[in-house]
């Protein structure tokens, strides 16, 4: 039993390695992750500024030929006006030419107003493709420099795979089996240490019947309380003669 719960110990030394690997590998990824997707999200923001640009030149242009086709009316009113017979004829023209006057004032208004609303815009779009280039940028040598990373975190994850493989062959599986389902239920440790009648990972005392047991290593034993499998530092043949 001893052979065995040395197996454990060193099968449980590898798993927790590999857990150690897994999670930076996965804190690496998700940065990734998270950077991509902010780069992602500027850029969505950015051409939906684009749309909204284009859309206020198009705004913009139809007023400006709105405004043509008013002053090219303003004008032939005006030309009319020299021309009229009568003073009803008159005031009725002339109260045209002062409608679309006023139709021409709020026309260049809006444009002076949409002219500042697109200047303001396109400073908006060229700071904001600045930054999405210059992040863009920096994601990349990132990942470029993460992949290395993540591609030597594979390697040695692989290898300790190996090994756990070749020591998970070596043990008995009863045994095996439980050290899966105590890894399953508490993450981590499956196996620790008893000393000085205490299991080292909860700090429970153990019944001394149990730690005696323990200090023997002849019979697989666990912790009352967290379930753990429990082993003994050994050369503590003397403890277990006073013990006992």
């Amino acid at each position: 039993m001893k052979d065995q719960l040395a197996l454990l110990r060193e099968l449980q030394n590898i798993d927790l390695k590999l857990d150690e690997l897994t999670t930076a590998q996965d804190e690496i990824q998700s940065r990734l992750d998270e950077n991509r997707e902010v780069l992602n999200r500027l850029v969505d923001d950015l051409e939906n500024q684009k749309e909204e640009l284009e859309e206020i030149r198009s705004l913009r242009s139809t007023r400006q030929n709105d405004l043509q086709e008013i002053n090219e009316n303003l004008k032939e009113r005006k030309k009319r006006l020299l021309s009229v017979g009568s003073a009803k004829e008159y005031n009725a023209v002339e109260k045209e030419i002062e409608a679309l006057q006023k139709s021409a004032e709020a026309t260049e208004e809006e444009l002076l107003k949409l002219a500042e609303v697109l200047e303001q815009n396109e400073t908006n779009i060229a700071e904001k493709e600045l930054m999405t280039n210059e992040l863009g940028e920096s994601i990349k040598a990132e990942e470029k420099s993460a992949k290395k990373e993540l591609n030597a975190y594979d390697d040695k994850i692989q290898a300790l795979k190996t090994r756990t493989e070749e020591a998970r062959g070596e043990v008995n599986k009863r045994i095996l089996y439980k050290y899966d389902f105590i890894r399953s239920r508490r993450p981590g440790t499956a196996i620790c240490e008893a000393e000085n009648g205490h299991c080292t990972e909860c700090h429970m005392t153990l019944p001394p019947q149990l730690f005696i047991q323990v200090q023997r290593g002849e019979t697989l034993e666990t912790c009352p309380s967290c379930q753990r499998i429990l082993y003994f530092e050994s050369s503590a043949g003397e403890e277990v003669a006073e013990s006992a």
